[in-house]
């Protein structure tokens, strides 16, 4: 599995964990902080892919940066994915 991908799943995982649906929303920044140093780079690409495939919609730009949240219309191919890797 590539790189990119493992982070696209992480992502989702975290945002999935979190609750963030709807009105949650998780800062770009916050993903950085659960990867390991050598994929720390690749968060911001993951999450632009994500809102490009639309999984993942951009809630806004907060006073701390821009803040995203799951697609709640993709709920179930979201859920999908999290168990794949299971």
């Amino acid at each position: 599995m590539h790189e990119s991908e493992l982070v696209k799943k992480a992502v989702i995982k975290k945002l999935y964990a979190a609750g963030c649906w709807g009105k949650g929303h998780m800062l770009i920044d916050r993903f950085k902080s659960g990867l390991p140093a050598h994929l720390r780079g690749e968060a911001t690409n993951a999450v632009k892919d994500l809102v490009r495939e639309g999984l993942v919609c951009v809630y806004g730009k907060t006073k701390y940066g821009l803040a995203v949240h799951l697609n709640i219309i993709r709920k179930k191919e979201i859920e999908e994915i999290i168990e794949k890797e299971l």
